[in-house]
């Protein structure tokens, strides 16, 4: 069986990518992986805040040597270095390259425009097959329009994609006034892949203590369909590599992901849960479906069940919404 893929012009074994987390994080995690079947991993996001923090350091270092001896002004390097975690991040990029066949993807985090995006030359330079851009920014200002929530999304992609030549993801939430749109905007300017979707941080109040808290945005099994109902929209109607992330638990989850037009799945709570060894196990009953309807790869069904394949598109839309309401009073 063919379950061979192509997501952001990268050639995969299969349509499974193990998403940034913990199973991500080290060397052997990331064998383990590769050894259970995982077609590429994305590493732990590197934040905005940890470049900026470190830039920041460095700079005060440079401008108190200045202070103190202006003399040696010469022998700063043109651009300051970032060291410590960054460092050590572009380090386990570099090794996890050398460790497995399999693409090894890093991921930058960040909310803002500015000087921390250069920092994906050196992801780069490191050997990272490729970047997921990691863009979480829901301002809970009333002073932001949508429009200005749009722009620094268009132009932190930008920044990034003219930084670098190796292909770029972007990984967003779905809370956009008008998603097809900005989907179609991001496709414009050459993002190589759309991620869907990132999971909010959700806030609790606990009422002991009295405090706010937020909660870890696990997945859980069903969590599939603003994705699963995205892709299908947008399959076939924009260049962009389609990944579906959120929900994945069982091989029919990938299935229904695939028929909608996702070119990969990315999973992280399913292999949280029950270990790296659980990619083989979804890869076998992926085989098996696609055994019992005589496909041969996964391109035969691709896309069967997004919105221009269908039959009846408007299920997609607001009649469908209509009939599924109506019915359930009755």
């Amino acid at each position: 069986m063919d379950l061979t893929t192509h997501y952001m012009g990268l050639s995969l074994n299969n349509p499974l990518i193990a998403s940034a987390g913990p199973l991500t994080s080290t060397i052997k995690s990331i064998q383990r992986l590769e050894k259970a079947g995982i077609a590429a991993v994305v590493l732990p996001s590197l934040f905005e805040e940890q470049i900026r923090q470190e830039q920041g350091a460095e700079e005060q270092i440079a401008l108190s040597g200045n202070d103190l001896f202006p003399a040696a002004t010469s022998f700063l390097p043109s651009e300051l270095t970032l060291e410590r975690g960054s460092q050590m991040y572009l380090d386990l990029i570099a090794k996890a390259r050398a460790a497995v066949s399999i693409p090894v993807i890093a991921s930058l985090n960040g909310c803002s425009e500015g000087g921390w995006t250069d920092y994906a030359r050196q992801i780069e330079q490191a050997g990272a097959s490729g970047i997921e851009l990691n863009i979480y920014y829901n301002p809970p200002s009333l002073d932001f329009t949508s429009r200005q929530v749009e722009e620094l999304y268009l132009n932190v992609v930008q920044q990034v994609k003219r930084s670098v030549s190796i292909p770029v993801a972007l990984k967003i939430d779905p809370y956009f006034s008008a998603f097809g749109h900005m989907a179609r905007q991001f496709d414009e300017i050459g993002i190589d892949a759309l991620v869907m979707f990132n999971r909010m941080q959700q806030p609790d109040f606990n009422l002991k203590t009295m405090l706010v808290e937020t909660r870890w945005p696990i997945s859980k099994a069903g969590d599939i369909g603003i994705p699963l109902r995205w892709i299908s929209v947008l399959h076939g109607k924009i260049r962009s590599s389609l990944a579906a992330s959120g929900g994945a638990y069982d091989h029919e989850d990938l299935i229904k992901y695939l028929l909608a037009g996702a070119d990969t799945i990315m999973l992280a709570s399913a292999l949280i849960q029950n270990g790296s060894d659980y990619v083989s196990v979804l890869l076998k009953g992926l085989e098996v479906w696609l055994k019992q309807r005589e496909f041969t790869n996964l391109a035969q069904m691709r896309g069967l069940m997004s919105q221009r394949s269908v039959a009846n598109p408007e299920a997609f839309e607001r009649a469908n919404y209509i009939r599924t309401v109506d019915g359930a009073k009755k």
